[in-house]
């Protein structure tokens, strides 16, 4: 049975129940699922997707059920609250018989920053355009796009986290402390993965292997620098420099003017006083190296257009 299409401003309809929050609440609620219910079978059937609704199967009843190359994927559209431990239960019923369930939540139950590749879960948010599916706030698709991509294949579940090959790096002035020359020190903007999760990763103070004294990295800076928009930076040299500090020699920015050494504590607090400022010089490129992160974290991935975590 195919139902009669419904559009709203979802915006519009929750200002309206605030008249009387009791009644209309369950009427917001039944709008929204139906709204929902019906997006997805609509993006179905825009790609010739054989789907149904309220399809009837061994102990459930799935919102709507695509058939995609002999596989059946259901969508769940929960708008009322559900314990974790009662929708694993229901999920189970879909698993025993073959079928691949993913649920769309209002409010997502049980422990939001935990993702299972048995038990997909995802949250149902306002946005300019309608309803949309947020992937854990990292990344939040139309109500099509997430359905098309989820039974093609485009959503799947990843063990770790792989970060994209774009190394960012930030410029930011430091005064020589002893002949007052203003040099540019810099340092590596966070990662990020191809599904938006961002990978920060702290270096050690005072040692030579410092990951953003790659030689490659330096290579690409200084190429940076002779181009229109790089060429006022001044770029802190770059070697090994003894430190009455520590009592040693390390790999350190220094002046290029005096040579004198900006120790990495400067350095740190350096960084960190502009960390939350608005960048002024930031450049990007791609670098294929071997970058200093490795995290299993299992997640539900969505690149888009470049390779999966794993």
């Amino acid at each position: 049975m195919k139902m009669k299409k419904i559009n709203i401003n979802w915006t519009l309809v929750k200002q309206h129940c605030k008249i009387n929050r009791n009644n209309n609440n369950n009427t917001m609620k039944t709008i929204l699922h139906e709204t929902v219910q019906q997006a997805i079978l609509d993006a179905c059937e825009s790609a010739g997707i054989r789907a149904e609704m309220e399809y009837k199967g061994d102990g459930y009843v799935a919102d709507v059920m695509a058939f995609v190359n002999e596989k059946k994927y259901a969508f769940e559209v929960q708008v009322s609250r559900q314990s974790l431990n009662k929708t694993k239960e229901r999920q189970e019923k879909y698993l025993h018989d073959g079928v691949t369930c993913c649920w769309l939540f209002e409010i997502e139950p049980g422990r939001e920053s935990v993702e299972l590749e048995s038990l997909p879960i995802f949250q149902l948010v306002d946005t300019q355009d309608g309803i949309g599916v947020s992937l854990k706030g990292r990344k939040i698709l139309s109500i099509k796009e997430f359905v098309l991509d989820f039974v093609e294949g485009k959503i799947k579940f990843c063990n770790s986290l792989k970060p994209l090959h774009i190394i960012t790096v930030r410029f930011v002035e430091m005064q020589c402390w002893r002949c007052g020359s203003v040099n540019h020190i810099y340092f590596l903007e966070p990662f990020h993965t191809a599904c938006n999760i961002e990978l920060t990763f702290d270096e050690m103070m005072w040692v030579n292997d410092k990951f953003s004294f790659n030689p490659q990295i330096i290579e690409e800076i200084k190429k940076y620098l002779s181009t229109e928009a790089g060429k006022h930076l001044n770029l802190s040299t770059i070697k090994e420099r003894f430190s009455r500090t520590v009592g040693r020699s390390y790999m350190s920015f220094g002046c290029s003017k005096c040579d004198s050494i900006f120790g990495d504590w400067y350095v740190q607090e350096a960084m960190i006083d502009t960390l939350y400022d608005e960048p002024k010089d930031i450049y990007s490129f791609e670098l294929d190296l071997d970058l200093p992160i490795n995290m299993d974290i299992p997640h539900w991935c969505h690149p888009g257009e470049h390779d999966f975590c794993e």
